[in-house]
């Protein structure tokens, strides 16, 4: 019965080890995986919403999407279009917004989505906190 005991704990404390976190809150904010659209489906990425002394900040970014090196991509919060970037040569895309120094940053809640398009409007990845 001991044994089986220890078995089982050790397997759990496995599981609890190896499975990705995908959402992890904390006093650093709220982190979630965005998962690839259909046309691109390599395409990987992340999304964090934090509050530090009164201010949002809302960071993103979009990888392993090579072939849009070069072009321009928009990143929606909620809905609402915050910004773009320039996709590099590697294939990645990063944006960064803070309410304090009069970016917009919606306010985000339970369920609000995080898309990131191209210039034409097809999905690159999206995620919801």
């Amino acid at each position: 019965m001991k044994r089986i005991t220890i078995l089982l704990t050790a397997a759990a404390l496995l599981l609890t080890v190896s499975v990705p976190t995908v959402l992890a809150k904390g006093g650093d904010g709220t982190t979630i995986a965005l998962k690839a659209g259909k046309a691109f489906p390599a395409a990987k990425g992340a999304a964090k919403i934090r509050t530090r002394e009164g201010a949002r900040e809302f960071e993103a970014e979009v990888e392993h999407v090579r072939r849009l090196a070069g072009k321009r991509v928009s990143f929606f919060l909620g809905g609402s279009k915050i910004g773009t970037a320039r996709v590099t040569a590697l294939g990645a895309a990063h944006l960064e917004r803070n309410s304090q120094r009069g970016q917009p940053v919606p306010t985000v809640k339970a369920g609000t989505r995080v898309v990131v398009r191209t210039a034409g409007g097809v999905k690159i990845v999206s995620g919801s906190f």
